[in-house]
């Protein structure tokens, strides 16, 4: 492969399973290099890093001045990466995953012959990694665990079954995918106003601006084990989480979406029922858990 690929691994207080990646990736030759980005940690995660990994020839591991979250913190190291490496294709990945070199290396193949399409993913194996590109419609729906996990559901089980390699999606998991580096720049990256969820959403919504696609390798497969940064943060409560949720789909709503008054009232009515949905989960999810531990 001529071209060159880099990986932006973003690590917020999780630097041993960043450190786990990293081991499990820095002798992939498909990658130019691999950025580390700690995003400002309070657990001295940046000198951790920096110095187990940092003296590698193919690792840089820098440091967010402040926690601006996902997207601040993937901008950083997408952007180093331009100004350093110059690479072609962008690979950007949570800590909590597990991708095989030939993934990397037919993703990049198949970004290299299909040039409709500005970012590509494979299927994660674990839970959904791809739903709609929403609407109004769509955003109420996927405030509600149920409705929004039965529609990721069937669309899994549609690309899994599907006879072609590569296929049309709306939004992809930003957990791991790779942009091509033209398409990076001609979208601005990703919106720095959101700070937790929905930076994917609003990444397809721009690419779909520029006239360029979203894709699925169907035959490709991924690990991602499940917001381990994230569940530490929020000690895996559902209800924790979600004004974080709030906060970006105000931001998609108002910018991307245009969405008027009596909408955005409507909104909030449906975000406070999901809230106490969420609560409820959470609930139960505690309950089941202490009739296992009896």
């Amino acid at each position: 492969m001529d071209k060159k690929a880099v990986i932006v691994i973003l690590n917020y207080n999780d630097k041993y399973t960043t450190g786990s990646l990293i081991s499990k990736i820095k002798d992939y030759e498909a990658l130019d290099r691999i950025i580390v980005v700690d995003n400002a940690s309070t657990d001295n995660s940046f000198d951790y890093l920096k110095q187990v990994y940092g003296s590698l020839e193919n690792i840089d591991v820098i440091k967010a001045l402040i926690n601006g979250g996902y997207a601040k913190g993937n901008n950083l190291g997408i952007r180093h990466a331009i100004y350093n490496y110059d690479p072609d294709y962008i690979f950007v990945a949570n800590p909590d995953v597990e991708i095989s070199e030939k993934t990397i290396i037919n993703m990049c193949s198949a970004m290299e012959m299909r040039q409709e399409y500005a970012v590509l993913a494979p299927i994660v194996h674990e839970g959904f990694n791809v739903w709609k590109l929403p609407g109004f419609i769509g955003m109420i729906e996927s405030l509600f665990l149920i409705w929004f996990n039965i529609d990721k559901l069937m669309i899994k089980k549609k690309l899994i079954e599907s006879e072609s390699r590569i296929e049309t999606v709306g939004v992809v998991e930003g957990s791991f995918f790779c942009i091509r580096r033209t398409d990076y720049e001609a979208v601005n990256g990703l919106d720095e106003r959101t700070f937790l969820y929905y930076e994917e959403n609003i990444l397809a919504k721009r690419i779909e601006a520029t006239g360029k696609k979203v894709g699925v390798m169907t035959r490709e497969r991924y690990h991602h084990y499940h917001s381990v940064s994230i569940k530490k943060a929020f000690k895996s409560s559902k209800r924790r989480a979600f004004p974080n949720f709030y906060k970006s789909f105000r931001i998609y709503n108002k910018y991307y979406l245009k969405t008027n008054f009596i909408q955005d009232v409507l909104f909030m009515i449906c975000y406070g029922i999901a809230y106490i949905e969420r609560f409820i989960y959470d609930v139960i999810k505690t309950v089941i858990s202490v009739f296992k531990r009896d």
